[in-house]
């Protein structure tokens, strides 16, 4: 009888282990990461080829797309890894936008995209900790646009002081094939950004 029981109580704890260790494995917030951002930028694009719109004429909470500046925009080129798309939160009735040359001050905060664990995407930076964006208390931080990434840069050269867009800035635009600080390889980034000022070259910010 012992010895059935303890069979019983060994076979048990295997089980118990096994099934364990199965869902420890099969549970990973960011399994098979680089297929699943690109199924999120894919229905990011098809979001806005459901309604095209530009930056001139796009309303609040509408998809639109810019393409690197670093791009020839005479040619053809990949909609899913060429463009940073924006979304505009509030838009200002300011005119003028910086240079690739210039200095600016954002308000900003930067997400990975949804996970189970993260419904609103990660939070990897940020320069204000309120829930909610206050331009009025929020203090913004100082950067020249040539020394962020490719897709920011591309964005806030067409926005004016006061706006705030979302940016869907696809990994070829972002920080790329490689992982770095809390940021993994091949991750869509979340941008939403305010354009608090901006000086030109030379120009005290």
């Amino acid at each position: 009888m012992k010895r059935i029981l303890a069979f019983s109580l060994t076979l048990l704890t295997a089980v118990f282990s096994f099934i364990s260790c199965k869902e420890t494995e099969a549970y990973d917030d960011k399994a098979d990461w680089e297929n699943r951002n690109r199924a999120f930028m894919e229905n990011v694009v098809s979001q806005y080829t459901a309604s095209p719109a530009n930056v001139a004429t796009a309303q609040e909470g509408q998809i639109f797309r810019l393409l690197s500046y670093k791009l020839d925009p005479s040619k053809d080129w990949d909609p899913l890894t060429s463009y940073v798309y924006c979304k505009v939160i509030e838009r200002s009735e300011n005119t003028g936008s910086p240079c690739f040359s210039d200095s600016v001050k954002i308000n900003y905060r930067v997400r990975l995209m949804p996970t189970d664990d993260y419904p609103q995407g990660q939070v990897i930076d940020q320069s204000y900790r309120t829930d909610k964006l206050n331009p009025e208390v929020n203090i913004p931080y100082p950067f020249c646009i040539s020394g962020l990434i490719e897709g920011v840069s591309t964005a806030l050269m067409y926005m004016h002081t006061a706006d705030t867009w979302l940016l869907y800035i696809p990994y070829q635009l972002g920080y790329g094939t490689g992982a770095k600080s809390d940021i993994p390889a091949y991750s869509t980034l979340l941008f939403e950004v305010n354009l608090a000022g901006f000086a030109r070259t030379g120009a005290s910010l």
